[in-house]
């Protein structure tokens, strides 16, 4: 009578990978975002702190320069033409956002009601947005201008003047007819923002905002407006920084003239950078404002992020 052994199957012991495979596997994730990191620190973050560095220099174009510490700050402060690019940059930025929003809303309330060839009207609302920034401000210098413009034919005929406007010539209405090509270019950002935002609005809020008696402006002040609001001040902060930063629109249009009177930090950045060959006074145009901007985003990003929790 033979017996059979039954041999018991014990688990396998499992056997730690080997040093260099477990390095590469906690590596992994961070090689993924090295060609994602080497396009911003070198597309971002290293002309940035160029400038910065820059600004702190008497650079010259062909002269690498020494460090002054504050010196072009100091200069900036004390030159008038600083003062009125910084005045025409917040009227500027002000102006046009507030108008992008106010008709922004506006715009896109209406594009989202259900009408015939909404579509249609959609695509033409939405074209400025895809002309490029050159081309747009080209247009527009063409339409303003006091000879062969398009506007000031339409003063004439009408009898509203009886001889040209200078609408880029004129120190009083120049930096306001900036403003409108400004909107015109960036009010279709504002309605594709906002109407995407009105898109996640749920329907049972309308209704139930309905059902206890409010009018449409309590449905849109109560309802539409706070579920939008980050929709908001996302588009109202990266509008703002593209407004601040519009030079093509200005330099081609009126150059920051007549007389400085349109001036705004980019052109006279490019004054002093370009022109007068003073690249660490044009540096020192931008810089002195980076810090506004960056701790507008600071806190804009660490309040949309305390409201969804995040800590």
């Amino acid at each position: 009578m033979s017996t059979t052994s039954h041999s018991v199957m014990l688990p396998r012991r499992r056997t730690a990978a080997p040093r260099p495979f477990a390095l590469l596997a906690v590596l992994e994730p961070y090689l993924f975002l090295l060609p994602l990191l080497v396009v911003l620190l070198g597309l971002a973050a290293y002309p940035l702190l160029n400038g910065i560095y820059t600004s702190f220099t008497d650079r010259e174009v062909a002269r690498p320069g020494h460090f002054i510490g504050f010196g072009n700050f100091v200069k900036l402060f004390a030159e008038p033409a600083y003062r009125t690019a910084v005045r025409n940059s917040i009227l500027l930025t002000t102006g046009a956002v507030g108008t992008k929003l106010v008709l922004g809303l506006a715009c896109a309330v209406l594009l989202t009601q259900r009408f015939p060839l909404r579509g249609l009207v959609r695509t033409l609302a939405f074209l400025p947005w895809a002309v490029p920034g050159l081309v747009a401000a080209l247009g527009w210098r063409w339409l303003f201008d006091e000879q062969a413009g398009v506007f000031n034919a339409i003063v004439l005929m009408t009898g509203l003047s009886d001889r040209p406007i200078d609408f880029l010539s004129d120190p009083d209405i120049a930096l306001v007819s900036i403003g409108v090509a400004t909107v015109w270019q960036g009010l279709p950002f504002f309605m594709l923002m906002f109407i995407a935002g009105l898109a996640t609005v749920p329907l049972e809020l309308y209704e139930a905002a309905a059902i206890d008696g409010a009018n449409p402006w309590q449905r849109f002040s109560r309802v539409t407006l706070p579920s939008i609001a980050d929709v908001i001040a996302v588009t109202v902060m990266l509008s703002s920084i593209w407004t601040f930063n519009s030079f093509q629109m200005v330099y081609v249009l009126t150059g920051g003239g007549p007389a400085d009177r349109t001036q705004i930090l980019p052109t006279l950045a490019y004054e002093f950078g370009m022109r007068r060959s003073l690249l660490g006074e044009g540096a020192a145009v931008i810089t002195s404002f980076t810090p506004l901007f960056l701790g507008v985003i600071f806190l804009l990003t660490r309040r949309m992020l305390r409201e969804k929790g995040v800590r």
